[in-house]
């Protein structure tokens, strides 16, 4: 009985949509700015997205898949092979998500950093037409 191998049958990669999409993308060498531009969205909304703060919708994923060689199914859901990725190894797949959570931290840390001048500024104004 001949049998035929499916994308189903292969461990779907457990990996969020957004760690993917910064995969395939770092992989295929293209500037996050040229996938924002092409796409028609900030070059923030990709880092939302490759920081899993965001996702994108159907038509942004079928175009990013069509743009780094991967299928739209393995991109949303890990299922099936990401072309060019085969030789990364589980340890560097972790290094980059970790990478991704820095990146999270420090733009949550600015973006705080940034809250506390503007309030620091308001609070010095409000001193200075007091006196």
């Amino acid at each position: 009985m001949p049998t035929s191998e499916s994308i189903f049958d292969k461990i779907a990669d457990t990996d969020t949509v957004g760690s993917r999409i910064f995969r395939v993308r770092d992989a295929s060498g293209i500037p996050a700015g040229k996938i924002a531009k092409t796409l028609g969205v900030r070059k923030s909304t990709i880092d939302a997205w490759e920081n899993d703060r965001s996702v994108p919708r159907a038509h942004h994923l079928v175009r990013i898949a069509g743009m780094v060689g991967v299928s739209p199914s393995w991109l949303l859901g890990g299922v099936g092979e990401a072309p060019g990725l085969d030789g990364v190894s589980e340890e560097v797949r972790v290094i980059r998500k970790q990478l991704g959570g820095i990146r999270l931290l420090f733009e949550q840390t600015a973006s705080a950093i940034d809250n506390m001048e503007s309030a620091l500024a308001r609070l010095e104004k409000k001193e200075v037409s007091q006196s």
